[in-house]
This record gives structure tokens, C-alpha cells and sequence, in this order.
């Protein structure tokens, strides 16, 4: 399926800001399940292109004049295809190991062991049907409700909670696929909910664990489905932090609003 994605962020500040200091991760990469026919980022200020840790595309963004708003945008064209959220022969900067570790974002503490546990059979019996398991029961625990967290929420938190939003459930799923020994890593990106989807219709988020023999298999606990074309891979790390699309520090600017608006339609939509 071709992709059209229109991705733009404003900040606007009630005094002016001296410098800002930027990390964008928003150019996803071709593999095995997208083709990037078309991308182009627009952002003030001086841009340096490198590949993170994890092999993800980051531009670094410098401002260093002063400004009372910002604007960041991103459009362009993929092409995705459905591998029945399977990821072979993706370009590997780590080994899967590196994402048995747990965050600040996706420890597990006592209520998510405790969850976990109750996994542990199906998965040691049928790793693969068993983290499906793990996606329903997350699903199941962990309501979809916008605005009822925010990016400095835990997996316990949202947890205990009962609710949360696409990042949490996906936190959720990935700090008890850990602690069952699974490597799992967040996934950041973009939706087509072609009038199907629960969650986010445009930025979204999911999990990727590792299964032997198989490889990287996603699981979107939103949606309760594994990534199919509809998903476009942005960014993969041990949680949000690693993934967030625009992340930095700035000197001034006091107060911030920020507006983000993102489409992702279907060719010919």
C-alpha cells in the first residue's frame, strides 16, 4: 500500500527563546516491510544527518538565534507491505540481547512481574502464540484512553492504572516480554487506520520481540494485530525515550505550546 504522510509540529513560546538544541527522529528507513519512495524534513536552523545507536536516522537541529516559534514537518510517500508483522533481514546494528534490558520506562516491578507470570506457561510453550497471548491480555488490562498519561508514564504505572495510551501499552508488552526473557523493543511510527483502527489513526507505536528461527515479529497491543502495511517504522529502541520523534533542550522561550498535527491517507485518498 502507498502511504502519504504529512507530519508537522509547532512551538510557539511566550518570550524568545535564545538557542534550542534538537534530536529529530522522524525519516524512516527501507526494509523488508516499507519502501521510502519520497521524504523530505523541514526544520529551521542547521541540520547534521547521522544513525543513532539503535540504526535509526537522526538529524541533529541547531538554532542558535533568537525565536519566538518553531515549526518541523515532514511529507512524503511510502510504500508498505504486509510480512504478517514479520521482520527478516533487517539491517542489525545490535544483537537482540541488547533488548532484554530494562528502562526507567519499562521496569518490571512487582505488578508487572506479576502479570507477566501468568504469561509464562503460554510462551514457554509456543513463544509466538504465546506473545500474542501477551498482546491480548496487555489490551485487556491496559485501556486505550487518550490524554490519561504522558511521556514520562511507566509501564507500571499505566499498569496499575488500567489505562493509557498506544506508548504505555506498548511499554507494557515490552517490560513483560523482557522479564520473560524475550527480547522486545519499542517501535515508533505511523498508522493507517483505514476505519478499523481503536488508537492513534496517524503517530503511533508498537513492540518488536525476537523469536529464533523467525526474527523480529511486531506486535501492535492497540490495534490487537501485528503490524501489517498499514504501519510505517519510524524509529526501534528500548522504550520512547530512545524513539521520540523530537526530543532536545532549549535556553529561554519560557512557556511552551506545542501543536502537532499528523494525516497518513492512502494513495489516491
Amino acid at each position: 500500500m502507498r502511504l502519504t504522510i504529512n507530519h508537522t509540529t509547532h512551538y510557539q513560546y511566550s518570550q524568545p527563546a535564545r538557542y534550542a538544541i534538537q534530536y529529530l527522529r522522524l525519516t524512516p528507513k527501507s526494509d523488508s516491510s516499507q519502501q521510502v519512495l519520497d521524504w523530505r524534513l523541514k526544520a529551521p536552523g542547521r541540520l547534521n544527518q547521522q544513525v543513532d545507536a539503535f540504526g535509526n536516522i537522526m538529524h541533529v537541529m541547531v538554532v542558535d538565534e533568537m525565536h519566538n516559534e518553531m515549526t518541523i514537518s515532514v511529507e512524503g510517500e511510502v510504500e508498505s507491505h504486509d510480512t504478517n508483522g514479520v521482520l527478516p533481514g533487517t539491517d542489525e546494528h545490535l544483537p537482540p540481547e541488547v533488548f532484554l534490558s530494562p528502562t526507567s520506562l519499562t521496569h518490571a516491578d512487582a505488578v508487572v512481574r506479576d502479570f507477566a507470570e501468568g504469561l509464562r506457561a503460554a510462551i514457554n510453550a509456543d513463544t509466538l502464540d504465546g506473545l500474542h497471548d501477551l498482546s491480548h491480555a496487555v489490551a485487556g488490562s491496559v485501556a486505550y484512553r487518550p490524554e490519561s498519561t504522558n511521556v514520562e508514564t511507566t509501564a507500571a504505572a499505566a499498569l496499575e492504572a488500567g489505562s493509557g495510551v498506544c506508548q504505555d501499552q506498548a511499554h507494557v508488552f515490552t517490560a513483560a516480554a523482557r522479564y520473560l526473557g524475550i527480547p522486545t523493543r519499542y517501535v515508533s511510527g505511523y498508522f493507517h487506520a483505514r476505519g478499523e483502527g481503536i488508537g492513534e489513526a496517524a503517530s503511533h507505536a508498537w513492540s518488536e520481540s525476537w523469536i529464533k528461527d523467525l526474527g523480529w515479529v511486531a506486535f501492535d497491543v492497540t490495534n490487537e494485530i501485528c503490524a501489517s502495511d498499514a504501519h510505517v517504522r519510524l524509529a526501534v529502541g528500548p522504550d520512547y525515550d530512545a524513539c521520540a520523534p523530537i526530543r532536545g533542550v532549549r535556553r529561554g522561550g519560557g512557556t511552551e505550546k506545542m501543536d502537532v498535527k499528523v494525516t497518513v491517507a492512502a494513495h489516491g485518498q
